[in-house]
């Protein structure tokens, strides 16, 4: 009889310790699918190729080459120039760029009178933004153009830093439901500080709800947000700081 209450003591303490086990498992799978979550993917990065000089109404190539890691980007959801004459960047344009080959987007440009301008490429691929800057003088720069680029020389040197801008979010939103956004700042290599980051989110044809985020570390913003139906929204996201910096990038999602 004590030998059989032994055994089945023996018995369950087994099953017991088996069922920890497979518990602790699951928690450490659990932990590992969370961190493998956690981890955010190489930044997209543009290679911007503008001449230093031109001619007035020569046309000019324009190219950047997208990549992420050691791969071309083929597939970028959107890649634009932004052209404006120094100190009058809010009358610049807007000039679409095709893509051609390995990741290479390019567009032509003829530009119509003397000075120094700023050439800007807007690269959105893969929930992040990233927007370099070069500039290009066009025909004869008088002296009084080049003093003011000189002065401007602060200005000047945001143009020539990259800045990459990535939205994290869920693969899957639903709505009515609290869903953690994420959006990541760099320039360069360095994380953003201190940065004024809101979200415009909204429908096509619907005023759109302004959400601030709150700054974490290493250049990360955060917030929660209940969409409040389901459908394709549009989360345009703007970041300023004291610096000068302000650029803004946009991502649509599908809330189920």
């Amino acid at each position: 009889m004590r030998g059989k209450r032994e055994w089945s003591l023996k018995k369950w303490i087994s099953i017991i310790s088996m069922s920890l086990l497979f518990l602790a498992g699951c928690g450490t799978n659990g932990q590992k699918d969370q961190q493998a979550e956690d981890v955010l993917p190489e930044i997209i990065e543009a290679n911007l190729d503008v001449p230093e000089k031109a001619e007035v109404g020569e046309e000019v190539l324009l190219a950047v080459t997208v990549t992420q890691g050691e791969k071309a980007v083929e597939d970028a959801n959107e890649v634009k120039f932004e052209i404006w004459k120094e100190g009058q960047k809010d009358s610049s344009k807007l000039v679409e760029a095709k893509h051609t080959e390995k990741g290479k987007y390019e567009a032509t440009y003829a530009f119509e009178e003397n000075g120094l301008f700023n050439v800007q490429s807007h690269v959105t691929a893969r929930d992040m933004h990233t927007m370099p800057t070069k500039q290009i003088q066009v025909g004869d720069v008088g002296a009084e153009e080049h003093e003011h680029h000189e002065e401007g020389g602060e200005e000047h040197h945001h143009h020539d830093s990259d800045v990459s801008i990535h939205l994290q979010k869920p693969d899957q939103i639903k709505a009515n439901e609290q869903t953690a956004l994420a959006v990541h700042l760099q320039k360069g290599s360095e994380p953003i500080l201190k940065a004024n980051v809101r979200l415009e989110i909204f429908q096509k044809g619907s005023n759109p709800a302004w959400v601030n985020m709150t700054e974490g570390t290493n250049g990360e913003y955060q917030t929660d947000y209940a969409f409040p139906a389901s459908g394709d929204y549009i989360i345009r996201v703007h970041v300023e700081n004291d610096e000068g910096l302000h650029e803004h990038t946009e991502v649509e999602v599908t809330v189920e």
